[in-house]
């Protein structure tokens, strides 16, 4: 029963251990990256195997990612670009094929300035940033 119980355990622990921590897939990458040039450099400071070895580690870990994911996080970017200071984007996917990507826009106190959906991450970001421009004085309407 004991040996029962610790392989539960052992498999349980191993599942959440195999979640993909997704900023540990991105810095695995970046420092894979920034051991090329050492290497390319001073072969003897990082050595071809330890090269490999952080290569193959960051491929894994990348693979690993759903790519929606990865959508997400450049749906992100793009809706980020376009707010301002003390404003915090939040994006979603949808249940819309024709709008797959959503957002939300609160400023510092938590109030929503702008929600869309888009049919594109950069269809999205206009939406929003149009949303956010100071609206126009009047209608049109001639000063008396």
């Amino acid at each position: 029963m004991a040996s029962k119980e610790a392989w539960h355990r052992h498999h349980a622990q191993g599942r959440r251990s195999m979640k993909t921590n997704y900023f540990n897939a991105y810095t695995q990458a970046l420092g894979a990256l920034r051991l090329i040039p050492i290497y390319l450099d001073s072969p003897g400071v990082v050595s071809r195997a330890t090269l490999i070895g952080a290569a193959s580690e960051a491929i894994d870990l990348l693979d690993s990612m759903p790519c929606r994911t990865v959508e997400l996080a450049e749906v992100f970017r793009c809706v980020n670009d376009v707010i301002q200071e003390g404003q915090v984007a939040y994006v979603t996917p949808t249940n819309s094929p024709e709008f797959p990507f959503g957002a939300v826009v609160a400023d510092e106190k938590g109030q929503i300035c702008a929600a869309a959906m888009g049919k594109s991450k950069e269809g999205l970001a206009e939406m929003i940033r149009l949303k956010l421009l100071p609206p126009l004085e009047g209608l049109g309407e001639a000063a008396a």
